[in-house]
């Protein structure tokens, strides 16, 4: 069996995540209506992206895939951090990695 299946067996809650997260719509489908410093999951015609409105204005593009097993990550505004529901890994606004278990960034990515 292959690991991301075992794992998601091991966690139902992550299993959960893993399916609804991505059937989901996100309510925001324009990224230039984030406020400054504010982040969101962003409904594009090709799915969903993580997208960060920095302080000066500039939008910052990235997967919403977790590096660790393939959960959607969430906007956490109180941190300014994309945090993983399925095993707690938290990325700075940038997608920077900056707690496990994933051991990479989220990918960059456009609209």
């Amino acid at each position: 069996m292959n690991t991301a299946l075992t794992r998601m067996m091991q966690a139902p809650g992550a299993s959960y995540h893993f399916i609804a997260d991505r059937l989901s719509k996100s309510e925001i489908t324009e990224a230039e209506k984030l406020e400054n410093g504010q982040g969101a999951l962003v409904q594009t015609k090709s799915g969903k992206l993580a997208v960060y409105k920095d302080d000066s204005g500039q939008l910052h593009v990235m997967s919403p895939v977790c590096r660790h097993l393939k959960c959607i990550v969430d906007w956490n505004p109180a941190e300014k951090t994309w945090d993983c529901p399925c095993h707690g890994s938290r990325y700075d606004a940038y997608g920077k990695m900056i707690h496990g278990p994933a051991r990479k960034d989220l990918l960059p990515a456009s609209f």
